[in-house]
């Protein structure tokens, strides 16, 4: 039994002790690059690094796992044998893909993706670009992997393995049981979240996280996102959908509305509050019927509103990198879950790093959650608080992170210390499920029930923090939005296609506001960065997908992985990728419904991520 086990950690130890050595090949290969790093990012790599590593190492060994777990079954020499020939099969192909990641990188600038392959459809072309030397170094590596680690597993690990003697049946549980663990290091712990490439993130530089990165892993990773690298809306030959969005897009006509006072000199302070999973729906002044808000409506009526704003898809990733990318949606995923895409954008941050703001980002919960940490960090903040941040009693009080009222004692707390103009970014927790809260509001056990009383408690928490800014000197130069990552379908009876479970809140209030008042513009997430640059007096970097929400036309999109939906003045549908069909919510008197530009906008949207 004892064999056995050292068997089992052997196999799980040489896995790791095999990517750790990738990665310090792969920190030489690029010296060029490796070399402006300090010790503390070089040691980081590693030391944080190894979480991704461990989670790999733990896939490799599930299998000689549960071949040690049938060790009664057959005999030592076969057993040995099996593993044998599984290490070198599986040495033999992550050698492969881990000499294509060493080799693509300093091209590319990724790390190794199922894409790559895609380019071994015409041989021709790649030995073209393989020289002699070229292919004497690619063997060196290959062969200075593959035999050294081919012996040394051989010596150390299946040396004697699983013992001379079979294995007794009734220890067979106890290996399995070893086995069902490697979901732990699997899985990255035992976070909310799980494994991704946000975990092993920590450097605002794009290659010091690439580096810590697993590249099996993140070559895995791109084979699940396989369909991504696809455009899923292919509705007209690419020529013909650019056509017809340039086409609309050259119509474009700007205003010189300006909603809030210019200083000269003088820049001002800008809050950007971003609620969980928050819908007009529960805002009175916004026509919600829940009367569950009563801190928001008061601050409506000082504010202006803004009733028609739309999030540009249904989960908290697509949100935030629309509001602090400016870049919509995409059918099923993000441009957030791919750093290597999103470290082209021009972030919100960036335009306040330019004009010598200080910024900062806050969030109670586990910054790794949906890789939201890399994104964060290429913002380039100047204070990043999370979850590790908060008290130990505060930061575990619920399962998502500090409740929104600690969130927002942290950040008024200090911004009472932080040196003017500033930038902040607070965002809440509260009102995603389970919706645990110390608040009891509104009773009852029902998820709309929970729902709402979050809600009521996250309002509180916004109106306490509001107050408590109007106590001091810097609000009157303040400016203080208020949105949402994206709506809810409850409560009520609203479902995913419905644009009425996109709408969301977007209230401009502080002491700059020029006057309250409604705006009944139409508009989405993405048209929030570069409606706030212009308003600033700042040049906005040039955008494709977002808009001064002042400039007409006035159009929003929303997605979600089974579809779809537009929307604009004359018109609300929304296009159902399963059956083809499009399903129309409203629309204007002896209007005929005209698809062709949200067709050509989905078309041109995709493939302006696939080319990133």
């Amino acid at each position: 039994m004892k064999r056995v086990v050292l068997s089992f950690l052997k196999n799980f130890l040489f896995w790791l002790i095999y990517f750790w050595a990738a990665k310090l090949l792969f920190l030489l290969i690029n010296f060029n690059l490796s070399r402006q790093l300090s010790f503390s990012e070089l040691a980081k790599i590693f030391v944080i690094g190894t979480r991704m590593d461990l989670s790999m190492a733990a896939y490799l060994t599930i299998l000689p796992g549960l071949v040690l777990s049938l060790s009664f079954l057959f005999s030592p020499k076969i057993l040995n044998k099996t593993l044998r020939i599984y290490s070198v099969i599986v040495l033999l192909t992550i050698t492969f893909i881990n000499l294509l990641d060493l080799a693509l990188y300093p091209h590319w600038g990724t790390r190794v993706g199922i894409n790559a392959f895609s380019y071994f459809g015409d041989p021709k072309e790649v030995l073209a670009n393989i020289t002699f030397w070229n292919g004497v170094a690619a063997i060196s590596v290959y062969l200075l992997f593959v035999l050294p680690f081919n012996r040394f597993y051989k010596k150390f690990v299946a040396i004697n393995s699983p013992g001379n003697k079979k294995l007794k049946w009734y220890f067979s549980p106890a290996v399995l049981f070893l086995t069902a663990l490697l979901i732990i290091p699997m899985r990255g712990g035992f976070n909310v979240s799980p494994m991704n490439l946000s975990t092993v993130s920590f450097s605002e530089k794009l290659y010091v996280n690439q580096a810590s990165a697993n590249y099996l892993w993140n070559f895995f990773n791109t084979i699940e996102r396989r369909k991504s690298y696809e455009n899923p809306c292919i509705y007209f030959d690419n020529e013909r959908a650019l056509e017809i969005f340039n086409r609309v897009e050259k119509t474009r006509t700007s205003t010189d509305t300006l909603i809030i006072n210019q200083t000269e000199n003088v820049q001002p302070n800008v809050v950007l509050i971003i609620l969980e999973s928050f819908s007009d729906k529960v805002i009175s002044a916004l026509g919600g019927k829940y009367d569950v808000c009563p801190n928001l409506d008061s601050i409506c009526n000082d504010a202006i509103i803004f009733p028609s704003f739309y999030s540009t898809g249904n989960r908290s990733d697509r949100g935030i990198s629309a509001l602090l990318g400016g870049y919509p949606s995409l059918l099923e995923m993000s441009i957030m879950r791919f750093p290597d895409k999103s470290d082209k954008l021009t972030l919100l941050s960036h335009y306040f790093n330019r004009h010598n703001y200080f910024t900062s980002f806050y969030y109670g919960g586990d910054i790794d959650f949906y890789s939201m940490k890399s994104f964060v960090l290429q913002g380039k903040y100047n204070r990043i608080v999370s979850q590790p941040d908060f008290p130990k009693e505060v930061r575990n009080y619920s399962k998502w992170g500090a409740p929104d009222g600690y969130l927002f004692d942290r950040v008024l707390s200090d911004i009472k210390k932080t040196k003017q103009p500033f930038f902040t970014v607070a965002y809440t927790l509260s009102s995603h499920p389970p919706f645990d809260v110390p608040f009891s509001k509104i009773k009852g056990n029902s998820t709309d029930n929970k729902f709402l009383n979050s809600v009521a408690y996250a309002d509180s928490c916004i109106g306490a923090f509001v107050n408590g800014l109007k106590q001091l000197e810097i609000w009157k130069n303040t400016l203080v939005i208020i949105t949402a990552d994206h709506g809810a379908l409850y409560p009520g009876s609203t479902e995913i296609r419905e644009p009425a479970s996109y709408r969301i809140p977007l209230i401009w209030t502080g002491g700059v506001i020029k006057e309250p008042g409604t705006i009944d513009y139409i508009g989405c997430e993405p048209d929030l960065m570069p409606t706030l640059i212009k308003q600033l007096g700042w040049q906005v970097d040039s955008t494709r997908f977002g808009h001064d929400i002042f400039s007409n036309p006035q159009y929003a999109f929303y997605m979600h992985d089974t579809g779809w939906g537009f929307i604009d003045k004359k018109q609300k549908f929304f296009f159902n990728r399963n059956t083809k069909k499009f399903k129309i919510f409203d629309i204007e008197k002896d209007y005929k419904p005209d698809f062709d530009f949200a067709k050509a906008y989905l078309q041109v949207l995709h493939n302006d991520f696939l080319n990133k």
